[in-house]
């Protein structure tokens, strides 16, 4: 694992759309493993930036979410509306190589199998963008809810209350991630975290002994972990 600490936000942000480029540059065809969340919004607008500049090509690459919230797709708490408006389109992603899991499925479980296979089927990920909860989560691999390849979890109410809105028609809600050993297959994780309230967990990502109960330190071992970030998040290092 690797920890470059960045001065703000923002320089984490040009850090990882940087790595980015470079990954699709050397690579054209890669399949990448996309987060949502506040965290890579503005990587994402940089891209968006690049690519409007001539700078970014992604036609040939394929992505995959890394989790999706099982409610109508027309909400806006979706990962579905939140990957069309900062992500796909404004990246140049043609929609047959954007891939999340359908959140309206009639059997969930069935659906995360389904997905694990097209991800195996495409060769599995080269880069996963990840982002890390204040709990330690990565993707919704929630604290006591982690499991080896993508499957269904029910959402708490702190996870819950990062979707904004009132979702209580829908409860209890629940999502489809990839899971730890899908994750820790790719060839290359990029971890982005930024703000105080990540601190705790960047600090036991690096320390502590591997455990569901902080998920974030299942991915130490992996060979090619790189963690971007600021020095809020970094503060207790």
């Amino acid at each position: 694992m690797k920890i470059e600490i960045l001065k703000t936000a923002a320089d984490v942000a040009r850090r990882a759309a940087l790595l980015f480029q470079e990954a699709v540059k050397g690579r054209p065809d890669l399949v990448l493993a996309l987060p949502t969340g506040r965290t890579p919004i503005e990587m994402y607008a940089l891209l968006a930036q690049a690519r409007r500049e001539g700078a970014l090509d992604v036609s040939q690459a394929r992505c995959f979410n890394l989790d999706e919230v099982l409610l109508p797709r027309a909400l806006p708490q979706t990962f579905f509306q939140f990957m069309t408006q900062h992500a796909w389109g404004p990246l140049g992603f043609a929609p047959e190589r954007a891939r999340i899991p359908n959140g309206e499925a009639d059997d969930p479980e069935a659906e995360a199998e389904r997905y694990e296979g097209e991800i195996l089927a495409a060769g599995g990920i080269d880069l996963g963008i990840l982002g890390i909860g204040t709990d330690g989560h990565i993707a919704y691999n929630l604290p006591g809810q982690a499991a080896p390849r993508t499957h269904v979890i029910t959402l708490d109410a702190a996870t819950e209350a990062t979707l904004g809105g009132d979702l209580s028609a829908f409860r209890p809600i629940r999502g489809i991630t990839m899971g730890v050993e899908t994750l820790l297959s790719a060839k290359q994780l990029l971890l982005l975290a930024t703000g105080n309230s990540k601190a705790e967990a960047i600090r036991r990502l690096r320390d502590d002994p591997p455990s569901d109960r902080w998920p974030c330190t299942l991915f130490r071992g992996h060979a090619h972990l790189t963690v971007l970030a600021d020095e809020a998040a970094a503060s207790q290092l």
